[in-house]
């Protein structure tokens, strides 16, 4: 008990206060877990929109508009991902810290691909693209005013990149100084749950790495080029996607391609999105299983462990699609 606890020992114990008046509002299921990992006891973000929602287009509907105003915070991965929501925080929440992760100094970026045949370097440096930013000064909508910058020529780079333990990593620790700056009496909790949960996904990817390393010879196709983090963060290899969006359906020319230039594959990797026609297609025709893994982890409860819970989704499902039957 407390009550036997020496003054110099109590005042090594740090303190947690209550930040109930910092509303914390995270765009998808893994970056509400990772900052509620950050947070621990000095509060529970708030999770925009339903679990199983596009991050791509959605219209807000009232009580989710009503939270974004409420913010004081926005954590999501950025207009690239979500223009929609760019446009949102502007008008809604002007006066939100807003903190786009895809711009988060530290941040691994790789390029999209699309619906092609790929070349099949993992790590190619070509490829990879590690985003530097001076200004980490995420307060108001500076970043937002950027949403439609889409140039000509401009190099697009692919989303996903919760998909790369790694870069989670990175972003505990900008998640937690940015937590720090808006609720300075809780900084050294953050930075603490930060460090522990970077811990604890630096493990569990070490694991999943010794699982799936022979294994990475096999190549499979995949319904929606959504992957590629994890893919070269453990040295997979997709030999194909057949749609560039999960909101598309295969183009009969492109299909008719991949299916005659895809011998020997292990799965077809398919999303709750993909139609049930053009997985019996692909599967009879190549004769192999297909394999549902969620991008996003639609079905995996909300919390702490949701992070964890999706990286093992993808290890259990990469491993039963490539393990030779």
């Amino acid at each position: 008990m407390l009550k036997h606890l020496s003054l110099p020992l109590l005042l090594c114990i740090p303190a947690v206060a209550q930040a109930d008046n910092l509303r914390v509002v995270v765009d998808i299921p893994p970056l509400h877990s990772l900052t509620t990992q950050v947070m621990g006891e000095t509060g529970t973000p708030e999770l925009l929109t339903k679990p199983g929602t596009s991050p791509h287009n959605h219209a807000l509907r009232p009580s989710e508009a009503q939270r974004l105003q409420s913010a004081d915070m926005v954590i999501w991965l950025g207009p690239d991902l979500s223009p929609w929501l760019a446009e949102a925080i502007h008008e809604m929440a002007p006066n939100a810290a807003s903190l786009p992760l895809l711009k988060a100094e530290g941040t691994t970026l790789l390029a999209q691909r699309g619906a092609h045949h790929h070349d099949h370097d993992h790590g190619d440096e070509e490829h990879a693209h590690e985003e530097e930013h001076d200004d980490h000064d995420h307060e108001g909508h500076d970043h937002e005013e950027h949403a439609d910058d889409d140039h000509e020529g401009e190099e697009r780079h692919d989303t996903h990149a919760w998909l790369s333990p790694d870069n989670a990593v990175v972003w505990l620790a900008v998640i937690a100084e940015d937590l720090a700056k808006k609720d300075p009496a809780n900084a050294e909790a953050y930075r603490a749950n930060a460090a522990e949960a970077a811990k604890a996904i630096t493990a569990q990817s070490a694991e999943i790495e010794a699982r799936l390393k022979p294994l990475s010879e096999r190549e499979f196709l995949t319904a929606h080029d959504a992957y590629q983090y994890f893919e070269v963060r453990f040295g997979l290899t997709s030999h194909a996607a057949i749609t560039d969006s999960e909101d598309q359906d295969a183009g009969p020319a492109h299909l008719r391609e991949v299916l005659e230039n895809s011998p020997g594959l292990g799965c077809f990797v398919t999303e709750t999105t993909t139609s049930p026609a053009t997985i019996k297609l692909v599967s009879e025709t190549l004769d192999i299983p297909h394999v549902v893994i969620d991008p996003l982890g639609r079905d995996i409860p909300l919390g702490a462990d949701n992070y964890s819970a999706l990286l093992n989704n993808f290890a259990d499902g990469f491993e039963k699609c490539l393990t030779p039957r």
